[in-house]
């Protein structure tokens, strides 16, 4: 199955997370990639946006005992390296990003062995991770729209993991018993 039908299937459809445990562990990992770029890339774009703004874009350094002269001119001498700058802070961001997506995704694996077991399903580890990689395909394009929209929901880490772990078991709920 192509990734983008995969992604398409892992925001509505239990049966086919469920599915996708077969998958093999190389085609996740590019998938968990590709979502945590296509997840950044507005955080990327709001960053710029709001960097490029015309109200005030100097007016947050006051608390600091910074006046917006000394900003302008620390401003202007990095004119030349702002764009590798910024290259590097979105790079160091994406790896963050993609590293605690599968830190997460291991987390939830393991607390999915479980309610495997409530269920009376015979899933490995790696069936349950591979799982949990598409399972944190919804909280993620949600948040990425919340967070483009610039709407600020407390404790979204919390509710994030939580909404994955639902999915999760939802879709352990829905692989085939063994016989």
């Amino acid at each position: 199955m192509k990734l983008h039908i995969r992604f398409v299937k892992s925001l509505y459809s239990f049966t086919s997370i469920a599915q996708l445990r077969l998958v093999g562990v190389g085609s996740t990992i590019l998938y968990v990639l590709l979502l945590t770029l296509l997840c950044i890339a507005p955080v990327l774009i709001v960053f710029l946006l709001t960097l490029f703004s015309d109200k005030q874009p100097l007016s947050n350094f006051d608390s600091f005992g910074l006046n917006p002269d000394q900003m302008q001119n620390f401003a202007s001498s990095l004119d030349g390296i702002f764009p590798i700058i910024v290259a590097v802070i979105y790079v160091v961001m994406y790896v963050l990003f993609s590293g605690l997506l599968f830190t997460g995704s291991s987390i939830l694996a393991g607390i999915a062995i479980p309610a495997a077991k409530f269920f009376g399903k015979r899933l490995s580890y790696r069936h349950l991770w591979v799982m949990s990689c598409y399972s944190i395909t919804l909280p993620s394009v949600l948040l990425t729209i919340l967070f483009t929209l610039n709407v600020q929901i407390p404790y979204s880490f919390i509710w994030f993991w939580l909404i994955s772990l639902v999915i999760c078991i939802l879709a352990i709920s829905k692989t085939p018993s063994k016989k």
